[in-house]
């Protein structure tokens, strides 16, 4: 039995990048509802418009220097945030080989890569965490036929949401170029904006309970298999 497990990777814990990773979520979180009341005052504002109201060129001039400053941080935190949070999945898949996780379908380069090849983006990053869930289950014993464990619907919701938000920012840039200063444009724009930081501050809380609940089952299945591997050792 120590044969075999000298073989094996070390197991890392996942607190340090769980914890990264948890606060750059709860930080894009509270940053895509303060977007969210941002893009509201703006419609707001445009609606007036429409409606034939006069909009004080300052109203204006705030509005965009406000939008401005809003779209620099939420990009400075969406790099940092992904970047935390590929680094807490990549350190989590490496961690099936100290469980002795045999077969997985996709690679640790996957982590990355999933993410960032067109078109594969929509699918194979929720299949590569999707194994990650199933692999990381403290019920599974077995290294080969983990795939039959059950997966939170949670997991999904969390990538709905995330394609979502991907889609609808794409819907609001396209909506936006060569809208100038026709109003219905404007307001469509910012509709699908507003909507996109909605489906951002969702996905980035139910974010924090997959990072949560990754973390924790891997932590509980080391513990396990380190007590059966010492009750297999002790005569």
């Amino acid at each position: 039995m120590d044969d075999k497990v000298s073989f094996r990777p070390p197991f890392i814990p996942l607190h340090t990048p769980a914890r990264w990773a948890t606060g750059l979520l709860i930080a894009t979180l509270a940053m895509a509802w303060v977007a969210v009341g941002v893009d509201l005052a703006e419609l707001r504002l445009l609606l007036r418009a429409t409606g034939g109201d006069h909009v004080a060129l300052e109203a204006r001039e705030a509005q965009f220097t406000t939008n401005e400053i809003l779209l620099w941080i939420q990009v400075t935190l969406f790099v940092a945030t992904a970047v935390a949070f590929l680094a807490w999945l990549f350190q989590a898949r490496v961690n099936l080989r100290a469980f002795g996780i045999r077969r997985p379908s996709y690679s640790r380069g996957w982590v990355v890569w999933g993410f960032l090849v067109p078109v594969v983006n929509l699918f194979r990053p929720y299949q590569v965490i999707r194994e990650v869930w199933q692999a990381s289950n403290p019920e599974g014993h077995d290294a080969f036929n983990w795939r039959s464990l059950p997966v939170s619907r949670l997991l999904l919701a969390w990538w709905l949401l995330f394609v979502g938000w991907g889609a609808l920012e794409l819907m609001a840039l396209l909506s936006n170029t060569g809208a100038g200063v026709n109003l219905a444009k404007l307001q469509l724009s910012r509709g699908f904006t507003t909507l996109a930081d909605a489906c951002a501050a969702v996905s980035a809380f139910l974010a924090c309970f997959v990072v949560a609940r990754i973390s924790n089952a891997q932590q509980e299945k080391w513990q396990n298999q380190q007590r059966a591997e010492a009750q297999s050792a002790s005569p």
